[in-house]
């Protein structure tokens, strides 16, 4: 099963992309990373991206506090999350599966960009770092979620 993941973020938002199943290692990889797109934009551009790699699970990272609570940045991605909702499943459907369409998961991303950018601390000057962190981050997100998803 192809998957995508999301960081989303006001600014940048990076997207990665991975396998799942008996045939597949379970990898996430960097894929892409969009710039200063509003949110209407972004959800049309990875929706076309879902259709164009045949993706059947998005999964979002939900940016929530240490203490596991709701933080303001958390309620912007639930925002994008409806949005994006309207273009990949039809009827803007349920969120964890239900109306037909591309099912959306949420993960907790907690300091996942910070893991990012510390994986690629000494390697890159700082506009390569940004331009690479969020698809970074996207990719450990959903490598989180394709781990827990594997039986045993």
């Amino acid at each position: 099963m192809r998957v995508i993941g999301i960081d989303y973020g006001l600014k940048r938002t990076g997207v990665a992309i991975g396998e799942t199943g008996a045939d597949s290692a379970g990898m996430a990889l960097p894929f892409e990373m969009f710039e200063n797109l509003p949110d209407a934009q972004l959800a049309a551009a990875i929706a076309q991206l879902v259709r164009r790699e045949g993706i059947e699970t998005i999964v979002v990272g939900l940016p929530l506090n240490a203490d596991g609570s709701v933080s303001q940045q958390s309620k912007l991605t639930e925002r994008f999350i409806l949005t994006l909702q309207q273009h990949v499943v039809p009827g803007g459907g349920g969120a964890e599966g239900g109306g037909g369409g591309v099912p959306i998961h949420r993960v907790s991303e907690y300091l996942s960009s910070h893991g990012a950018e510390g994986k690629l601390a000494g390697h890159f000057t700082r506009l390569q770092k940004r331009q690479r962190v969020d698809a970074l981050a996207a990719a450990q997100i959903l490598q989180d979620w394709m781990d827990g998803q594997r039986p045993g």
